[in-house]
């Protein structure tokens, strides 16, 4: 019976360590552009990891809501989204959009 107390509090331990940290970074987000060009990327460790045109980027922040690695950069401004530097760019008119599993709440 004591071993189970002690696993029950050890796993409840564990789950609040979980809860506590940021559940956006690593979430990958996909977006759809002029074109019909399509691009994902996820946050994770401050930097924005960009996948387009079969290729991964990561791009630290270099302003706000700005991402580059002086040669590919991501950028919200305004509701305005752009990917450029990236081949077949670039993309620009970006839109986001929600996966299909999730359901549309409002």
């Amino acid at each position: 019976m004591r071993k189970m107390i002690v696993l029950g509090a050890a796993l409840l331990a564990l789950a609040a360590c979980q809860s506590a940290q940021n559940l956006d970074e690593g979430q990958r987000l996909n977006w759809r552009c002029a074109n019909d060009k399509e691009f994902s990327l996820r946050f994770a460790g401050g930097a924005a990891e960009v996948y387009a045109a079969g290729e991964t980027h990561r791009l630290p922040q270099t302003g706000d809501g700005v991402y580059s690695n002086g040669t590919v950069t991501y950028s919200e401004a305004g509701g305005a989204t752009s990917l450029t530097g990236v081949h077949g760019g670039p993309y620009e008119s970006c839109a986001r959009q929600r996966g299909d599993w999730w359901p549309d709440l409002w």
